[in-house]
């Protein structure tokens, strides 16, 4: 009896003291905002000062909707002090936490922009140029007077998770089946040319990239390892308010950039014109061993090229937003890019027999001039109802995206002495999307969020062939009907989406649904045959957090993701700009589908971020590459799908600064593939183990020099039929700034040690293939940068871009 009364003493004891030490303890809450246009501030610095000595007592910072909430707060009197970069820092008025009155909420605080001291935000700038959490990275271009040189693709390598090879393909986490948006919507331009479309892209046209693993059901479901998206610079600044960027580098390289915006009043004018001269001087090898019955050697095969042109890109924006009034806003932008130039390549092809006796030895030469071009024009309503967060959009945007190749091929022999040959083929290609766009979300409580939507996209693709070859008996181009063919494909996808946030003390939950419809029609006219594939799929997503303390976070991430065939990736046609090596889709190509699951944890201060990453991938009926042998000569590159793909890593992501002198990003990411292809004939299972590295570091070598290194590294990856060797990079790069920041002067050498390359290893029983692919990568630009009326807000964060993408 006497330890059942202890027992009821102690629990008592336990409340009485939990619900004093409650009541002297407060719970602070609230959302920052932009003054101007009412949009969430993001990494805005709260600190909680006490009134009767002016120190701070806690703090925290604001998440991706402006929001905090700062619990245990000792009974007292006190100010909140708000600052973040590029706003005036502001003091709010004084307020109590009582034993009472333990529960504030300090509702929406606004910031004012200002064209602040530059020096003074060096110290804080370099923690925020890279904005690094458990779900997504965000890097802030807009601060980067130094990427005056460099274009989108060069950006892409500076964000941990992001690989660009020598070609410009870009993947994330080891894939290249990643989704890229512009603007939160897809583009034409990030299709089938994306790569190149990237290494033109002015990087000072860039406001921010988004890297996102694993999506909520908001946002479109393709991709097997998450959605890069590119936001383009819309400059806010009240008056008159631009940038005049001009660069030259070796072998007659240069660009342009110039951005302006105009806001006298409700109305925000904006527009940016840009113009790009590149060079491109690529070699590559082609070697390979050929095995006939019973492994013995059947032939040999070499093939060395090089490809030389000056691609010439430009591109505008012109666009307005208009205030209304406090609850409605309108806007209207339009997008126009351009790239065009002649390619001229010669390649030497030699074929042995089993006893290296050639059998074949020609040049085949190419003179090939193409264009580009990419318009698009996007409209939006937007009604903010009452209270934070509570609107409506709506969104319309139409593209299109006209591309033209003009082949002209000739054959020129050794062996046998024939004849030269020659050959022709126009590739005309248009791409036309519409996407419609309805969103709505309520903030139904204080810590609870609801988020409801529409997308529709309407997607045609047109590509049409058509091949001649000169008729020596006529002397004249006749029309080769194996070349020439037709394709459309017609894709229309109507989704429509759910999400729901909530958080209870330390915990925190967004669950999502997301439905979509698909109507796929391919029409092989020349054929007379269309193939039609409708299908209907649930993609749930699931975020669950944690938050251990101020400085500590945990998060569980789950999405279904989906990878969807291209048209290229569908059209059954082959393309013949290499007779000896063939491309061509497959009709039949299924969508692949992707279990993705992340588990992360976040340790963040002042100075320093880490966060470590696992993450686990299973994909089924995979879209691979796949090559084949038609005959001795002859291969055909075409896509298929995998049995299953299953991949699990760890990415280990560090940020932060050394006092002044030294900030860093560094990053490294190992992960496990294991690759089932028994469907397509190949051994069962393939697996291999992944690493990669990026290094990004700034050394402030005086308060107006700045000296960049950036260095990254990529090992070896497995291919269904071989798998592609590692590659390195090293860049270096150095800022000047000059009259108050008014004149920026950069100067940026890439690839230092020429180590840019792509190799690969074919390994089959009927054929071993070794590829090398490499560039004239050693670029050097020397650019300046001169700053219209006001300096930038955000003009001191800063980095040095380098020309690897390609």
């Amino acid at each position: 009896m006497k330890s059942k009364l202890i027992f009821i003493f102690v629990v008592i004891i336990f409340i009485l003291g939990k619900n004093t030490n409650a009541q002297n303890f407060g719970v602070l809450s609230g959302t920052v905002l932009d003054s101007t246009n009412h949009q969430p501030i993001e990494f805005a610095s709260i600190s909680v000062i006490k009134i009767s000595d002016s120190s701070a007592v806690t703090g925290t910072m604001t998440d991706n909707k402006g929001r905090f909430e700062i619990p245990d707060i000792p009974v007292g009197n006190y100010f909140l002090r708000i600052s973040s970069v590029g706003y005036i820092t502001r003091n709010t008025s004084r307020f109590s936490i009582t034993s009472k009155n333990n529960e504030i909420n300090a509702g929406s605080i606004l910031l004012t922009g200002t064209e602040v001291n530059l020096d003074e935000i060096s110290v804080t700038s370099n923690k925020i140029m890279l904005n690094n959490s458990i779900d997504r990275k965000v890097y802030n271009v807009q601060m980067d007077i130094m990427s005056k040189t460099g274009t989108a693709a060069e950006l892409l390598q500076n964000i941990p998770s992001v690989q660009v090879d020598i070609d410009g393909n870009v993947s994330l986490r080891g894939s290249t089946n990643v989704l890229i948006l512009i603007n939160g919507k897809t583009s034409p331009l990030m299709g089938k040319t994306r790569a190149d479309v990237l290494q033109q892209m002015p990087a000072n046209s860039i406001e921010k990239i988004e890297v996102i693993t694993n999506p909520s059901a908001k946002y479109k479901p393709d991709g097997t390892s998450g959605i890069i998206n590119i936001v383009m610079k819309k400059e806010m600044g009240s008056g008159l308010n631009g940038n005049i960027t001009a660069s030259i580098g070796n072998q007659e390289r240069y660009n342009g950039n110039t951005t302006l915006n105009y806001k006298p009043g409700k109305v925000n004018y904006f527009g940016s014109l840009s113009l790009r001269q590149d060079d491109r001087n690529s070699i590559s090898s082609d070697i390979r061993t050929q095995y006939g019955s019973g492994s013995n050697i059947s032939g040999f095969y070499d093939n060395n090229s090089k490809s030389y042109s000056r691609p010439l890109s430009r591109g505008g924006m012109l666009g307005f937003d208009y205030n209304i009034d406090k609850s409605n806003s309108i806007g209207i932008t339009g997008n126009y890019f351009y790239r065009g130039f002649t390619r001229n390549d010669i390649s030497t092809y030699i074929l042995r027999d089993q006893n290296q006796t050639v059998t074949t030895d020609y040049d085949r030469s190419r003179v090939d001039p193409e264009y580009e071009k990419e318009g698009d024009v996007n409209a939006y309503f937007q009604h903010n109802f009452s209270g934070d967060d509570h609107k409506i959009r709506f969104e319309i945007n139409d593209s299109f995206s006209p591309e033209v190749e003009d082949n002209h091929y000739t054959n020129t022999y050794r062996v046998p002495s024939i004849y030269n040959e020659y050959d022709n083929t126009l590739i005309k290609q248009d791409d036309n999307k519409i996407q419609l766009l309805a969103e709505y979300s309520n903030p139904i409580s204080e810590s609870a969020t609801f988020e409801a939507g529409y997308n529709g996209e309407l997607n045609k693709r047109d590509m049409d062939f058509y091949g001649e070859a000169f008729d020596p008996i006529k002397q004249k181009f006749v029309t080769d009907i194996v070349k020439t063919n037709h394709f459309i494909y017609n894709e229309d996808i109507h989704a429509v989406y759910t999400t729901y946030s909530n958080s209870f003390g330390p915990f925190g939950i967004l669950g999502g649904l997301r439905a979509e419809q698909s109507f796929i029609k391919a029409n092989l006219v020349s054929m007379n045959n269309i193939i039609t594939n409708n299908y209907f799929n649930i993609y749930p997503t699931l975020h669950l957090s944690y938050k251990l303390n101020e400085l500590m976070q945990l998060q569980l991430n789950y999405s279904k993701r989906a990878n969807r065939p291209e048209g290229e990736d569908l059209n059954p046609f082959p393309e013949y700009q290499d007779p000896r090596n063939i491309r061509a889709g497959n009709p039949n190509l299924k969508p692949e589908f992707i279990h993705s699951i992340e588990f992360g944890f976040q340790w963040q201060t002042d100075f320093l971020t880490i966060v470590p990453s696992l993450f686990y991938r299973n994909r089924y009926n995979g879209i691979t590459t796949v090559t084949k042998a038609i005959n001795d000569t002859t291969l055909l590159t075409t896509r298929e799908n995998l049995s299953s793909d299953q991949s699990a890593g760890l990415e280990i992501v560090f940020s932060g600064g050394f006092g002044n002198f030294i900030t860093a990003n560094l990053s490294g990411n190992a992960f496990y593939e294991k690759i089932d292809a028994s469907n397509l004939g190949f051994s069962k299972d393939k697996s291999t183990i992944t690493y990669s590295g990026n290094m990004s570091c700034n050394a402030n070598l005086s308060s107006t020099t700045m000296l960049q290194i950036n260095s990254n590294y990529r090992s070896s990856r497995l291919t269904p039929q071989g798998e592609f060797k590692p590659s390195f990079v090293f860049n270096l790069g150095i800022r000047q700034d000059l009259f108050d920041d008014k004149l920026s002067v950069v100067f940026t050498i890439s690839d230092i040690f020429k180590t840019l390359n792509r190799e690969m290893n074919f390994d089959t029983s009927w054929m071993k293939q070794n590829t090398i692919n490499s560039r004239d990568s050693r670029i050097m630009y020397l650019g300046i940068t001169y700053h219209l009326g006001k300096p930038s807000k955000k003009a001191k964060e800063k980095t040095i871009q380098y020309d690897n993408g390609n």
